[in-house]
């Protein structure tokens, strides 16, 4: 089987908002937006550049040599497919990839994938690998998003999204069927402290806490469902975020009595609230731990 290593700019675009509109204006009708929607994603690409790899379903994969050219298309495609009932989500990385039987393959492609089921619809997420292979002058039209965790990845990536005329964007927080939407705000300086009995221990910008049941953490809590690293509180870019590593999960509450459940992701945290290791906060055996956001 013939195969070719190349470096390239992966783009995938998928198509959302099409399940509303065939219930909405009947199939055939939805069809032919749905089509001329993928049309035109093909289109922009191949004005770039980009070459075409496949297509399925409501998505579109390309490939381009120029990461630029990469970006312009996605600048593109943004401008002319979000006024209308049908949107995308758009991800973007740059990598190593083998190419063989018309197809790609590999972690670079996996990540596009996974920056593109992130995204919201209208956003794009694009990798740090992306950024640092753009020219100097292109990195200015991007602005980092925060660090992410990817189902099956173990490592945290920084995550870029294109600037909005307004400088703001839209974000989200998944947590179990719990979705909460927030706007952000330029940086701003925090303090996150947690306590756990009488352990306290505070951070601040590009500054961790970690929990867990190992004596090296900061903050030990030592029972058998406690992961040795199970979690860990971080600041960065005027935001905090619970990093949850563990095998037994964590239960979340922010601000209100409703707990929702996390295990192996990233979640942006706001004001005060719980988290209670690897049990619910309701059981007796349950360890509590406070946290609270400090405005400074």
């Amino acid at each position: 089987m013939d195969q070719e290593r190349v470096l390239a700019a992966v783009l995938l675009v998928d198509v959302v908002g099409s399940t509303p509109l065939y219930e909405r204006i009947g199939d055939n009708a939805a069809l032919q937006q749905v089509s001329t929607c993928l049309d035109t994603i093909r289109e922009v690409v191949a004005r770039h550049g980009g070459e075409f790899i496949h297509s399925k379903g409501d998505d579109v994969l390309s490939l381009f040599e120029r990461p630029e050219a990469a970006l312009m298309a996605v600048y593109q495609i943004t401008r002319q497919l979000t006024k209308g009932s049908l949107n995308t989500r758009i991800g973007l990385h740059f990598g190593p990839v083998i190419r063989t039987r018309g197809e790609v393959f590999g972690d670079v492609v996996n990540v596009t994938a996974r920056l593109s089921t992130t995204a919201n619809p209208g956003e794009a997420l694009i990798s740090q690998g992306f950024f640092e292979a753009l020219p100097e002058e292109s990195r200015n039209t991007l602005r980092l998003l925060d660090k992410m965790a990817f189902k099956g990845k173990q490592e945290l990536f920084d995550v870029y999204t294109l600037w909005n005329d307004d400088g703001a964007l839209s974000t989200q927080i998944v947590s179990g069927a719990t979705v909460i939407n927030r706007r952000s705000a330029p940086p701003r300086h925090i303090k996150l402290v947690i306590r756990y009995g009488d352990q306290v221990r505070s951070c601040s910008q590009n500054e961790s806490v970690t929990i867990g049941r190992s004596p090296e953490c900061d903050i030990v809590v030592q029972r058998p469902w406690v992961s040795r690293y199970h979690a860990t509180f971080t600041i960065s870019n005027g935001r905090a975020r619970l990093a949850e590593r563990s095998s037994s999960g964590t239960f979340l509450s922010m601000g209100s009595d409703h707990e929702v459940f996390v295990r192996r992701e990233d979640v942006l945290l706001f004001s005060s609230g719980t988290i209670s290791p690897g049990l619910r906060s309701s059981l007796s055996e349950a360890q509590i731990l406070h946290y609270e956001i400090i405005s400074g």
